[in-house]
């Protein structure tokens, strides 16, 4: 019986340097998250084995569980909920399971099963830049898990790369922290040492024995065509014919993603489960109904794939216990978005691995440093991880110019230096600035599992 694997992320940027959570997240949460997140409740709580996948950034997280930002959400709820603007069901459900804590949230559904959390990379980066440095890759995968495993108590199964972007000997990283598979664009499986026989229908198992999972671009799909979509039907701008619309694209997709699952498992011959794997964010829903009610279709997908009958909803994790062998190899690159590759066209990512270079330089000091030389190196750490990310335009209307995401980079990567001249001069002491306020962001970096190797 074919599986069709649904992978959700969640991702916010952070604040600017030295800010706290801004309106901008209070009004996601409200807007965009919540119902999401209410729909993922519902999944989590039917009875049966279905299960799926929720990648969550650092970021977020530490956003989710600042109380600053909770104070802010609570503000912004409370205004709506006195003008009358907040949903009943989505009022109850927020006062009953976001408001005790959001990660408490998440974490109940991964102990339950149904829901797998695992983490994103420590910064919304594109991950090819850092393969080539063994310390960054370990800082950008090897913090994320470690994060994950605080927030969550209990270690990551997998790992989702922005962008999907890979580029091979990545995985060493990912094997290093016990991580069991990752994410690449579909298309890769073509470009890679060899293709399983169902393609992208099965994972390659790569040599460090950590899975590659092939996924469809969901704007492929027919809910996220910009032009045609579901969300361009107007019958979503009405509570009385918004909820047919929702069951009725519901089962459209799911329909479209089966016919396609049951093709490739039939003409091929593979492993004993043939797997689809479909992922997109709750930005993603928002952008694609601009009249409202993506909310509606989500939640009716995930009711439909809780009870499919000729195939079964599954979480990476689940499949991989069912199917722990495969075809062995490693998919060829998966690029991202140009955005990924090459911000704004800059030559950021090079700016990067010099500054690694140099990263990597005092690590292999590391022992002979003082305490407080070793907390330098630290913030040297998340400096540069700051510096390499790239989701200023993230989400949609809330992100930030390329112009001004290239100049906070910048004041990072200055940040690092001023850092790394204070440390080769002996004035770490004098020279380290107090945390930051803002989100408590990758606040446990253990300099000797980056230095490992």
């Amino acid at each position: 019986m074919p599986r069709l694997a649904l992978v959700i992320e969640l991702h916010h940027p952070l604040p600017p340097p030295g800010s706290a959570a801004g309106a901008h997240w209070a009004t996601s949460v409200l807007d965009v998250y919540l119902p999401v997140l209410r729909a993922l409740d519902r999944f989590a709580e039917r009875p049966g084995d279905a299960s799926l996948t929720l990648a969550v950034s650092p970021s977020w997280t530490a956003q989710a569980a600042g109380p600053a930002s909770e104070r802010l959400v609570k503000r912004e709820f409370e205004r709506r909920t006195d003008g009358g603007a907040v949903d009943p069901e989505l009022s109850r459900f927020f006062k009953s399971r976001w408001t005790p804590g959001a990660l408490g949230l998440l974490r109940g559904w991964n102990d339950a099963g149904a829901i797998d959390v695992i983490p994103t990379t420590a910064t919304h980066t594109w991950l090819p830049s850092v393969a080539s440095d063994p310390v960054i890759a370990r800082a950008q995968i090897g913090l994320a898990a470690t994060d994950h495993e605080r927030w969550m108590d209990r270690a990551p199964s997998g790992i989702w790369p922005p962008f999907l972007g890979y580029a091979p000997g990545l995985e060493s990283a990912m094997a290093e922290r016990g991580l069991r598979f990752f994410g690449v664009g579909a298309d890769a499986f073509t470009r890679g040492e060899f293709s399983p026989p169902r393609g992208a229908l099965e994972p390659l198992i790569t040599p460090p024995g950590v899975a590659a999972f092939g996924v469809v671009d969901a704007s492929t799909t027919p809910a996220f065509d910009s032009h045609h979509g579901y969300g361009q039907d107007p019958r979503y701008s009405d509570p009385a014919t918004a909820e047919r619309a929702a069951r009725e694209h519901a089962r459209h997709f799911l329909d479209v993603w089966l016919e396609r699952t049951w093709s490739g498992a039939v003409d091929h011959q593979g492993a004993d489960e043939a797997i689809s794997v479909v992922s997109f964010t709750p930005h993603d829903i928002a952008r694609a109904w601009p009249l409202g009610g993506g909310e509606r279709w989500f939640a009716r997908l995930l009711e439909g794939l809780a009870t499919l009958e000729d195939a079964g909803a599954t979480s990476l994790d689940r499949y991989l216990d069912r199917n722990p062998t495969g075809a062995m190899g490693r998919p060829g690159a998966s690029p991202g978005g140009m955005l990924a590759v090459r911000p704004a066209d800059s030559d950021l990512f090079d700016r990067c691995r010099a500054a690694a270079d140099l990263l990597t330089f005092a690590l292999e000091r590391r022992r002979s440093l003082r305490p407080d030389e070793r907390e330098t190196v630290r913030r040297m750490v998340r400096c540069l991880l700051r510096a390499q990310q790239v989701d200023w335009s993230l989400p949609h209307g809330g992100g930030v110019d390329p112009q001004m995401g290239l100049q906070r980079a910048g004041e990072f990567l200055s940040r690092f230096y001023e850092l790394a001249a204070a440390l080769m001069g002996g004035r770490a002491e004098s020279s380290a600035p107090p945390p930051e306020p803002g989100p408590l962001f990758l606040p446990e970096i253990d300099l000797d599992i980056l230095a490992r190797g």
